[in-house]
């Protein structure tokens, strides 16, 4: 990736967002104001594209944009970096974790709903429909 100074369409086609989404990173606070040239156009330098990496890659790692801003602040202040930083990470660990199990589930019934409707006949009600309709919710107990 390239980390030379970058125009604020460049820099959205690199990362895969709009400029909409880049100005409201700015707007947010995620990013510091971007300097503009004398045409008065967004120049984003070196430190802008590290830290939009940064927060693209804790996207992918499920943060939402206030826990990244979290994150970011915990960058900010040294003196309470690791213990707030292991907080945040334990927190989307635990959530992560939740989904794994959730998402376990919804295999087991997926895969129990397909064999259903494999095994019926071909008169027969269709198992997958009846499957979703009759299934648990998350909420509710299995």
């Amino acid at each position: 990736m390239s980390l030379t100074p970058s125009s604020i369409g460049a820099v959205a086609e690199k990362f895969g967002v709009t400029v909409h989404t880049l100005r409201y990173y700015e707007k947010i606070g995620l990013l510091a104001p971007i300097s503009k040239n004398s045409a008065g156009r967004r120049v984003y330098s070196s430190s802008d594209i590290e830290r939009l990496h940064f927060i693209k890659r804790a996207q992918r790692m499920h943060f939402s944009l206030k826990e990244i801003s979290a994150l970011l602040e915990v960058e900010r202040n040294s003196s309470r970096q690791k213990p707030q930083a292991q907080k945040l990470v334990a927190e989307k660990l635990g959530e992560i974790e939740d989904s794994l199990q959730d998402l376990i589930i919804l295999k087991e019934d997926l895969s129990n709903m397909l064999n259903a409707c494999l095994s019926s006949g071909e008169g027969e009600d269709c198992p997958i429909i009846e499957g979703i309709g009759k299934g648990p919710t998350k909420d509710a107990p299995r």
